[in-house]
């Protein structure tokens, strides 16, 4: 996808509607068609507006996504700041994992088709520099929840924990996206995910029994 800002950013309300049509209009096209449908043509098309209208925000398709990965991460930062702020010095560990699994899966399923597009376009491609940057403040948001929470977190290495925690769970929601196995549905997601962040993070392992 491209790196290029759009044309023309929205300042009015009008200006800003039309964006948020357009958007829209793409989301609902990913979902009930696919990448191949969303042509600018049929964008501006579902969008009620022209298509010359389209051109003066959006040069082309790739910007509209670029525009909508930017909004989705936007969505997840403010999730974690939320559930991770308020939970940093007295949250209980386990809710506060579900809570974090739940809310990415809630932002998943709202737009499925988008969510698998940006997925399958960040395979294909070389992270983007607004990709990493998304990364790192994630990481930097799990890494200061890590540094002042009240938990017993066990890793002495809370850079490394939380880049290991932020990639696992988004490697398993990912894969579970894009793959669909069978028998895991969004609350099997959730506990599994769950337990291997608490077991990493927090519970001790199982020391072998001693047979006397």
């Amino acid at each position: 996808m491209s790196n290029k800002a759009s044309r023309k950013q929205p300042q009015q309300a009008r200006s800003k509607a039309t964006v948020s049509a357009v958007l829209e209009a793409t989301v609902r096209i990913l979902d009930r068609q696919g990448l191949d449908a969303a042509t600018t043509t049929r964008i501006a098309e579902v969008a009620g507006i022209s298509i010359g209208t389209l051109y003066q925000y959006f040069s082309h398709r790739d910007e509209i996504l670029d525009a909508l990965q930017d909004r989705e991460f936007e969505r997840a930062m403010e999730l974690l700041e939320r559930v991770l702020g308020k939970a940093g010095e007295d949250g209980v560990a386990e809710d506060v994992a579900r809570e974090v699994v739940r809310g990415l899966l809630s932002l998943y399923a709202a737009a499925p088709g988008l969510h698998r597009v940006l997925a399958l376009e960040g395979l294909r491609v070389t992270a983007s520099h607004r990709v990493q940057a998304f990364d790192m403040r994630v990481i930097g948001v799990v890494r200061h929840f890590l540094t002042v929470s009240k938990h017993p977190i066990r890793r002495k290495n809370v850079d490394a924990a939380a880049f290991v925690i932020f990639q696992s769970v988004r490697a398993s929601m990912l894969a579970r996206m894009l793959e669909s196995p069978a028998g895991i549905d969004d609350e099997a997601l959730t506990e599994e995910v769950t337990d291997l962040v608490l077991r990493y993070l927090v519970h001790e392992p199982e020391q072998p029994k001693t047979v006397p």
